[in-house]
């Protein structure tokens, strides 16, 4: 700021409210206009909280190229599932912290910002707005907000949890088994578009840095050439197993099971026919179902409070995710015992 190569060029009219993420900014003047995130370099959950220059520079066209994949994809754009683009970046590179420090340093993130799609311009009559998150929260009295949302439906409850699994897991089965392609759909990640109480369809974002394709022929433009990631063979499917099943669904599981609504048995059918269903509709894809098995018998535990414990200023690293995870024992897939019958094994 001494050397004026950041300059103010003034202050804009509209007004902004912290996101639950906390540094991703809405417009409460104008919602439709986009989201803004920013690198207040707080540490939270694992990560000192900046975004890189580097990664800035690559940040839309990644978007664009993921946006563009789910809506070429018929099974994809059937879900309704789409894409908060993050539009626009910006990025100062701090050329003496850049001297002073090795690469993925969080002093090389410190001032950045990104612009991303608002979800209110998606919206037809009647939706609303919930993060994922959302569902698995409990009120004062023990009342919960996913409970709420079966009354307001009127469907049985495993009905409505049905039509949340296939507007929340099938884009994500889809996108892993037919491109290779893993997102990180935890709650705040993932937006439900909400109808007369019930899951429509899910809005992704936190796009450029927390999306993978694990593949290594997958043909990538090269300015998306960095989401590429290797990882073994017998890890691919513990994105899903961990992400999807360890980390939400269990937690999902524990809310509507304590309040009585579905059995835990009831639930885990239910996922396990989602995912049956899914398979069933795309016979091609057979052999990438047997070789990431879904119904498996157990799966690797990653712990991610060892993560935090080991290093909570960098969990894992983003070139190599899947080198830092902490694996400890099994646990029992809880859909194997619902194995369709003839499915991939």
């Amino acid at each position: 700021m001494a050397r004026r190569d950041l300059v103010c060029l003034g202050y804009g009219p509209d007004e902004y409210r912290a996101q639950q993420s906390i540094r991703t900014f809405f417009n409460t003047s104008a919602p439709e206009r986009h989201y803004v995130k920013t690198a207040l370099s707080v540490l939270n959950m694992g990560f000192m909280r900046g975004l890189s220059a580097r990664y800035m520079e690559a940040t839309p066209a990644i978007n664009d190229w993921v946006a563009g994949l789910v809506a070429d994809d018929p099974v994809l754009r059937g879900t309704g599932a789409e894409i908060l683009r993050e539009r626009a970046a910006v990025g100062y590179r701090t050329t003496h912290y850049a001297r002073a420090t090795p690469e993925g340093s969080p002093y090389r993130k410190m001032t950045a910002a990104l612009w991303r799609e608002s979800p209110v311009g998606r919206l037809r009559s009647g939706e609303r707005l919930a993060t994922m998150a959302s569902l698995l929260h409990t009120d004062a009295e023990g009342g919960s907000f996913a409970g709420a949302l079966i009354d307001e439906s009127g469907l049985e409850p495993t009905d409505w949890l049905r039509r949340y699994l296939d507007a929340y897991l099938v884009p994500l089965l889809h996108a892993f088994y037919a491109h290779d392609l893993v997102f990180m759909p935890h709650g705040e990640n993932v937006i439900l578009v909400l109808g007369d109480g019930v899951p429509r369809r899910i809005l992704l974002k936190d796009i450029a840095e927390e999306i993978a394709v694990m593949s290594a022929d997958a043909e990538l433009p090269a300015e998306v050439e960095r989401i590429r990631a290797e990882v073994p063979e017998d890890m691919r499917v513990l994105s899903l197993f961990t992400d999807v099943f360890d980390c939400f669904l269990r937690f999902l599981n524990g809310v509507l099971a304590g309040e009585g609504r579905v059995e835990e048995a009831d639930f885990w059918r239910t996922v396990a026919a989602c995912v049956a269903d899914y398979q069933a509709s795309v016979p091609h894809l057979a052999d990438r179902f047997a070789r990431d098995d879904l119904f498996a018998e157990r799966f690797a535990l990653s712990c991610l409070n060892r993560l935090q414990l080991r290093d909570n200023k960098q969990m894992v690293d983003l070139q190599d995710p899947s080198g830092a995870l902490q694996l400890v024992g099994t646990l029992e897939n809880p859909i194997a015992g619902f194995r369709p019958e003839g499915g991939p094994r």
